[in-house]
């Protein structure tokens, strides 16, 4: 669809997206670009949502395409940067500008762009698609897959994928269906949160019948980071006991605001040895 509508230009935000990756990884000449495969699933994604939705869906498609432009603006990585979000805006603008978008369109995708992560941005259905569409595109088969291959790229074995980062995606996972902004993006959540949770719960079954480590998966109550009055489950993945001398857990956590979430550490104490064990994480948003 966008393609017919602007040829060429999808080759061009790859370009722009790959250079940028490349500049900030010190790479030159490499094919592959995962984030550009992150991007065209999300594209992928947003378009369905916005058919689901009624709504043309041009817009948020481009939109997603531009969503991680940003990402390494400058050689810089800005995951945790407002700027990120900024500088794919001013990536998005002339571009669409040179391929022949309509200049209200042009603003719709901006606008988009801009308050797709912005606490106090008012309300925006192609943010509200593209938000949705980030957050689907990491659960299920394909997301479950796109969590361990990060985690060989970055050199984690198994064990350690499981240990410091599994209680992140399987919170996000059971959090997924409330962190839906549109009615198209709780139905497919609902799917892929129980895809991945049965994934996570068997493999981690089979980690232990196999005796290569047994991890238990404990349910954690802490204020949530949008409403106060109630409170959100956090699921922790941890040893059922000290793999050092077998000691039972004291496990103590603390939140604090960052830039762009509400960020939870977790520190595990063995009772016994006084071995530690910590992981932090964005607390996930729910949406009232």
């Amino acid at each position: 669809m966008v393609e017919s509508r602007f040829p060429g230009m999808i080759e061009e935000i790859r370009k722009v997206i790959r250079e940028s990756e490349s500049r900030y990884e010190g790479a030159s000449g490499a094919s592959e670009s995962f984030l550009w495969e992150h991007t065209t699933h999300v594209a992928s994604i947003a378009h369905g949502l916005a058919q689901a939705e009624g709504l043309d869906p041009l817009i948020p498609a481009v939109a997603a395409l531009f969503h991680d432009a940003g990402k390494f603006a400058g050689g810089r990585y800005h995951e945790d940067d407002i700027a990120e979000e900024q500088e794919a805006a001013r990536t998005a603008g002339p571009l669409l500008l040179r391929f022949g978008m309509k200049s209200t369109d042009v603003k719709r995708v901006l606008s988009g762009l801009e308050a797709l992560y912005h606490e106090k941005a008012g309300k925006n259905a192609v943010a509200d698609l593209v938000h949705d569409a980030d957050f689907l595109s990491k659960f299920g088969a394909l997301g479950v897959a796109g969590f361990f291959v990060k985690s060989a790229l970055r050199g984690r074995t198994l064990g350690v994928a499981v240990l410091q980062h599994l209680s992140k995606e399987v919170t996000y996972a059971a959090c997924l269906p409330l962190n839906m902004r549109t009615s198209a993006g709780r139905k497919l959540a609902a799917k892929k949160a129980a895809d991945s949770l049965r994934f996570f719960r068997l493999l981690l079954a089979e980690l232990r019948d196999a005796q290569i480590a047994d991890f238990r998966i404990r349910r954690l109550r802490v204020p949530d980071p949008v409403d106060k009055d109630r409170s959100l489950e956090v699921r922790l993945v941890l040893p059922a006991a000290c793999p050092g001398c077998g000691g039972r857990w004291h496990t103590a956590w603390t939140t604090e605001q960052g830039i762009k979430c509400r960020k939870l550490s977790v520190d595990t104490l063995c009772r016994r040895c006084g071995r530690r064990l910590g992981t932090s994480f964005c607390l996930p948003e729910i949406i009232s």
